[in-house]
């Protein structure tokens, strides 16, 4: 079916875009990893029989691989160092399957870059209702601890800013 076919193209362009990837070709993983989902929603936009939603042997096969695109997406974008798109990315993601650990972590990592430890947060609390015992979300949580109740009136900064404050206080714990 023409469903089958535009996934097992967009199945393709993840392949090519993880080959890119570990080839350290940001751009070019980017690139496969967006025609992939631009591919996708193409074909669900015009297919209102819902074949393209039922794609895949269990009926997820779909959604699991626009998930992945977007999480693989987000990969590219902490390797580029473009926190906030990466974030964007792990919404997407987690919006279709919000058990996925990977799509969690990395946008908690790159809420931590920017200095948004409740969205940090919020990404590892929410896995790990789905995900409990998974290792790297632990050790984030473990890392964030837990919201204050008030603000952040108690942390010492050279600034009123709210959001310095936070990047100060996360600034010695940031892997090098």
């Amino acid at each position: 079916s023409i469903a089958e076919a535009g996934c097992e193209e967009a199945a393709a362009l993840k392949e090519r875009g993880n080959a890119r990837l570990k080839a350290r070709d940001f751009a070019g993983a980017l690139r496969c990893y967006s025609e992939g989902l631009t591919l996708l929603a193409a074909m669900t936009a015009s297919d209102s029989s819902g074949a393209a939603t039922s794609a895949g042997a269990d009926g997820r096969g779909l959604v699991s691989l626009v998930v992945a695109l977007h999480a693989n997406s987000a990969q590219v974008l902490i390797q580029q160092r473009k926190w906030l798109e990466c974030i964007e990315q792990c919404n997407a993601a987690l919006r279709l399957d919000p058990s996925h650990a990977k799509a969690a972590w990395r946008g908690a990592t790159a809420a931590i870059e920017v200095g948004m430890r409740d969205v940090a947060v919020s990404f590892v609390e929410n896995a790990l209702e789905y995900q409990p015992n998974c290792t790297e979300l632990l050790e984030l949580q473990k890392r964030l601890g837990p919201l204050p109740d008030r603000g952040y009136e108690g942390y010492v900064s050279g600034s009123d800013d709210e959001d310095t404050i936070v990047i100060d206080r996360w600034a010695a714990a940031r892997p090098r």
